[in-house]
């Protein structure tokens, strides 16, 4: 069998942000994440819409980061643990970007990256966008 070798020729990660609850920011990584929620709910009613808002206060942290809008990025590849990838389609929804909804349960945050990684590497984007979300 002949080895094969993936090679992303023009992509890179240029930004990053990680939103989480009370367990992970008081665990040993705590102060490594962009933000945190001491009651895990980030002011919703619901578990659903709290990591709907995880995931857009991740983005926008990202973007923030970048200095860059919505505007600056081509695709957003993003999903969750929840049925039907709902957190990332109510979350993700006011951003007019071109949403492909991910359902690779635990590997959902790989899946993304490599997606994005080689789209625009392919050269079919110039800026891609990964996010994922779980939350137990």
């Amino acid at each position: 069998m002949r080895e094969r070798i993936l090679k992303f020729a023009n992509a890179a990660v240029v930004a990053s942000a990680a939103v989480v609850g009370k367990d992970e920011y008081d665990g040993p990584l705590g102060e490594r994440f962009d933000l945190h929620d001491d009651t895990d709910k980030f002011g919703m009613d619901s578990w659903e819409r709290a990591e709907s808002e995880m995931q857009r206060l991740a983005f926008n942290t990202a973007l923030a980061k970048l200095s860059i809008s919505e505007r600056g990025v081509d695709a957003l590849f993003a999903g969750d643990l929840l049925n039907q990838c709902v957190s990332s389609a109510y979350g993700l929804l006011d951003f007019d970007i071109p949403y492909f909804g991910l359902y690779g349960a635990c590997s959902t945050a790989a899946e993304g990256i490599m997606l994005a990684s080689s789209f625009v590497s392919a050269g079919y984007y110039s800026t891609a966008a990964a996010v994922t979300s779980s939350h137990y």
